[in-house]
């Protein structure tokens, strides 16, 4: 058993720097595996997603109307003063005293410059403009690596490439809500407070980070891990949950297994096969990517897509891959 762990510092253009892992696993070390629900939340910085008129002495009026700033913009800054979440929007706002300004933002990964004049209304100055600093859902961890505090989940990308950073957080599944013809079944959860985790990559593989102090693994099992050359067609396993913070095995069938040589999602095709899922659930749901897949006691990948029209079917992606945008690596012997 040998593991090998060499310290990289990467630069990335994108939010400053990061410092990986390249790792290696051999054959017979175990990882954890997931299961259990988590919220992710991913910070966009201050994106328009929507504009209104604002009421000044009897007149409507658009300050983003003369200032170019359509839905979808990103503000970068204010006056200089750097926009990074909605408290600091509101913050260079009021530093403003209303006056002309000069905005800085980013629309199709081109940086502009333009001037605005903010509204007082309610107590406060406004730009007329509705505006996210993040976006949240509700997924499944993969895996979690003890030793360097590694975790991987969702087995897919959420959303666009710009948006890395964010946290990771415990959650509680309160509801299920079966698919119906041409939708999605999904879980309903309340997510925690507290972050477990960072999120450092949002990739084709999935969220990936590491965890914090706050991350409790003493409920989960450490398995060993199995290469996409050595699984094969049938009986297999996903774990996940369906009600509260509870990890349940649920049997499935694989029924193919793509040849991939470079990192893919919809690698492996499978059946779900579980008279006590297909009763709960109905089959795959919206929250359940990130499942791990287990065969033969061993985990294999995780769950990434359901077919829309047929939620007892569903595809996964090979661990090896996830592992990858980690910079994590199982030594061939």
């Amino acid at each position: 058993m040998k593991k090998i762990i060499v310290f990289i510092t990467l630069v990335l253009l994108s939010f400053g720097f990061l410092n990986a892992n390249a790792y290696e696993l051999s054959k017979d070390d175990k990882i954890y595996v997931g299961g259990q629900s988590i919220g992710i939340k991913l910070n966009t910085g201050v994106v328009v997603v929507g504009s209104y008129g604002v009421l000044e002495n009897g007149k409507i009026k658009k300050p983003w109307e003369a200032a170019g700033i359509t839905e979808g913009d990103q503000i970068i800054s204010l006056n200089q003063m750097s926009v990074t979440d909605t408290k600091s929007l509101l913050r260079a706002l009021e530093k403003t005293g209303g006056k002309e300004s000069i905005l800085e933002y980013k629309r199709n990964n081109e940086k502009y410059s333009t001037t605005i004049t903010p509204i007082y209304a309610s107590n406060s100055y406004s730009l007329g403009l509705y505006v996210k600093d993040s976006i949240l859902g509700v997924g499944t961890l993969t895996y979690y690596i003890k030793e360097i505090n590694a975790y991987g989940s969702l087995g897919h990308q959420i959303t666009s490439k710009d948006y890395y950073a964010g946290e990771i957080y415990e959650a509680k599944v309160n509801e299920i809500v079966k698919p119906t013809r041409g939708e999605a079944g999904e879980k309903r959860a309340s997510i925690d407070s507290k972050a477990i985790g960072n999120v450092e990559k949002n990739t084709n593989t999935g969220v990936h980070g590491h965890t914090n102090s706050n991350f409790n693994y003493s409920s989960m099992e450490a398995l060993e891990m199995k290469t996409r050359d050595e699984i094969r067609l049938g009986e297999a396993e996903i774990w996940t949950c369906i009600k509260g913070k509870t990890v349940e095995k649920f049997k499935i069938n694989i029924t193919g297994l793509a040849k991939q040589s470079s990192k893919d999602i919809k690698g492996i095709s499978f059946e779900v096969v579980d008279d006590a899922l297909l009763e709960q659930t109905g089959g795959i749901i919206q929250g359940m990517s990130g499942s791990p897949i287990i065969q033969d006691n061993k985990i294999i990948g995780a769950v990434t897509h359901v077919l829309i029209n047929n939620s007892k079917r569903g595809y996964g992606i090979y661990l090896e891959f996830m592992l990858e945008d980690m910079g994590i690596s199982i030594a061939q012997e």
